[in-house]
């Protein structure tokens, strides 16, 4: 099971090991899957530990953004490891993911995103 937390201002936040390996990707994927089911129309912040980012961590981050991009609910990325956030801002593809240093910083962009839709 996957660390959640749901703020004050309705966001999700769901906390990811950055140094995730292949062999647990599917099952976390599905995991991610389930929460962006059950929480439908919740905008997310995929929170990543300070570790380095592994290729299947990377994986998980694109496959998820990118469900919540179909699912039309907001989405952002945290992580205090510059060089991972150099990462997925010029290695995860178009579009990549919003990412932020803090999840303080992740949730306000969200919230205003909100805001503007509302």
């Amino acid at each position: 099971m996957l660390p959640i937390k749901v703020t004050d201002d309705g966001v999700l936040i769901v906390r990811l090991q950055a140094d995730l390996d292949i062999g647990r990707r599917a099952a976390t994927t599905w995991t991610i899957d389930g929460l962006l089911t059950a929480h439908r129309s919740t905008p997310v912040v995929l929170e990543l530990s300070d570790a380095a980012l592994s290729p299947a961590a990377m994986s998980i981050v694109v496959r998820a953004d990118r469900m919540c991009r179909e699912a039309g609910t907001a989405a952002a990325v945290v992580t205090s490891c510059a060089q991972a956030r150099r990462t997925l801002g010029t290695d995860a593809g178009a579009p990549a993911p919003d990412v932020h240093a803090t999840v303080p910083l992740a949730v306000a962009a969200l919230a205003a995103t909100l805001g503007s839709v509302a």
